[in-house]
């Protein structure tokens, strides 16, 4: 027995054990592959635990990314020179039940632990990021910031409200009268919802209006600050002044505080304005809340300590005077890094899983198969897509003809790769459809679905009907779908044809 170095003893054992017994199992070396992998991963965690010191920095894991996956690659390819060194397959060595069904789980857990060491930076990275900050402590401190500094500037701040008037009646624009009558009415309903001190009278709106549909009414009503119901049909909409001058995108989406919106601020602190007591202490609190947050200024496209210029609106002056472009870099940069794996999880997932797939896949067909018959079948590939795009540009296709094209050129590759039950020799052809039917397989179904929303979509553009969007549902139901054929076919169908195939004399 071989002395390997940084291998245990009990691996040795494990892998002269799986040399003598199941030799197929052995091939695999996935015992070898998950514990060098588990080697690799404990210093590259800790590295990456010493690098991501800072959350607010702009995120470096690209490049980190790319590092560990060129890595991961060159051990892709020293795993491949001894998988290639040993076929049991190939050389007609003892092959029992399920062993092909084991083969490839054994491949995809090889290729699954490696591919994962990519995704080390990123998850360290978040873990940094949630030590750093909690979820309400950056709220809290954006909502401090924006308030303070709307005590510190008031004198800059705007004070009135902006208003729009849309009617959801379909009809063209055009400039409508009301009657006396009508504006009293309109004048009551604004003196009892509105502070009339800052909002200017809604006469001013309604006599001018825009035209939007329902959607687009519930929208509206969603985002706006204010609004006045003048009839079913028509509302006027008011906007506060923005005085959120620090904010991040989902900062309150894991939080159970939430982000005080421009119309908070104004009832909280511009409407009944006090000049503050204590103005340094503010300034003070501003100065530590950007040490707290402030990104790198060479990350940023702010030149700090740059004077505004005259003609700069309010909001350019405040942010320049306190550094708050970069106070609201350095957030966004923490917020991104906190929720990266909470929001985008089933992105990650993907990632991992179809690489994985897609390599497996290609191990598994390259180890049944020929040298050359493979590389045909990668280059029939090629064709095929190259001359269907051709076709596509020509005839002015659409995504209905494309995901159409796949399916016949699945049906294809799959009655020419069951002829090789009837077969009695070896046939390119044959091998090259083969190939291609059982990497298309696990695609199968995602193909169908998208072919069927497509249709749908069109069908729902020309009819103009609205339906529950499922798509997503269906898409993941497939995907699943697709994984389960592939594992129940690959058994008793697709080793059955390989054997069959490999085993026939040369053409």
């Amino acid at each position: 027995m071989n002395k390997r170095p940084l291998v245990p003893s009990f691996l040795q054992r494990l892998d002269d054990t799986l040399l003598r017994n199941k030799p197929n199992t052995w091939a695999a070396r996935t015992h070898l592959v998950i514990w060098f992998a588990v080697l690799f991963a404990l210093p590259l965690t800790a590295f990456c635990y010493l690098a991501f010191f800072d959350a607010k920095q702009y995120s470096s894991t690209g490049s980190w990314t790319t590092f560990v996956g060129l890595i991961v690659f060159i051990g892709f390819v020293f795993w491949l020179i001894f998988l290639l060194r040993f076929n049991v397959f190939k050389r007609y060595g003892n092959w029992f039940m399920w062993d092909g069904l084991k083969s490839f789980g054994l491949y995809f857990l090889s290729i699954g632990a490696m591919v994962a060491l990519c995704f080390i930076p990123s998850a360290v990275e978040t873990y940094r990021a949630n030590q750093q900050f909690g979820n309400d402590e950056i709220v809290n401190d954006i909502n401090e910031i924006n308030t303070t500094a709307c005590k510190l500037e008031y004198n800059l701040l705007p004070l009135h409200w902006t208003a729009d008037t849309f009617d959801i009646i379909k009809r063209p624009v055009t400039t409508t009268t009301y009657t006396e009558e009508e504006m009293v009415t309109v004048d009551t309903v604004v003196t009892a919802v509105l502070d009339q001190a800052s909002i200017e009278p809604v006469q001013n709106y309604v006599r001018q209006h825009s035209v939007i549909d329902t959607a687009e009414l519930r929208r509206k009503i969603a985002e706006t600050d204010s609004l006045v119901k003048i009839n079913d049909s028509l509302y006027v909409f008011y906007k506060c002044p923005d005085y959120q001058f620090v904010s991040s995108y989902n900062a309150d989406g894991h939080a159970t505080k939430k982000i005080l919106r421009s119309a908070d601020i104004y009832y909280a602190v511009v409407k009944n304005y006090q000049k503050p007591s204590n103005r340094p202490a503010l300034l003070i609190r501003i100065d530590e809340l950007k040490a707290k947050y402030a990104a790198d200024s060479r990350y940023s496209y702010y030149e700090e300590g740059l004077e505004y210029n005259i003609n700069d609106d309010y909001e350019k002056k405040i942010k320049k005077k306190y550094n708050l472009n970069r106070i609201g870099y350095g957030i966004d940069n923490a917020v991104t890094k906190k929720y990266a794996w909470i929001d985008n999880w089933h992105v990650y997932l993907r990632f991992f899983y179809y690489i994985t797939l897609l390599a497996t896949l290609l191990v598994f067909i390259f180890r049944h198969s020929t040298v050359k018959t493979f590389f045909l079948s990668v280059l029939t590939a090629v064709l095929l897509m190259i001359i269907t795009g051709l076709l596509m540009v020509m005839s002015n296709g659409n995504e209905t003809s494309v995901l159409s094209f796949m399916i016949v050129y699945y049906l294809i590759f799959a009655i020419i790769a069951l002829s090789i039950f009837a077969a009695k020799v070896r046939n390119a052809i044959q091998g090259i459809s083969l190939n291609l039917f059982l990497f298309a397989t696990p695609f199968i179904p995602l193909i169908f679905v998208a072919l069927n929303e497509t249709i749908k979509q069109r069908q729902s553009y020309i009819i103009k009907t609205q339906e529950v969007d499922n798509s997503a549902l269906y898409f993941l139901i497939a995907e699943i779908a697709g994984s389960v054929i592939l594992l129940v076919l690959l058994e008793p169908l697709f080793r059955k044809l390989y054997r069959k195939w490999y085993a026939a004399p040369e053409n």
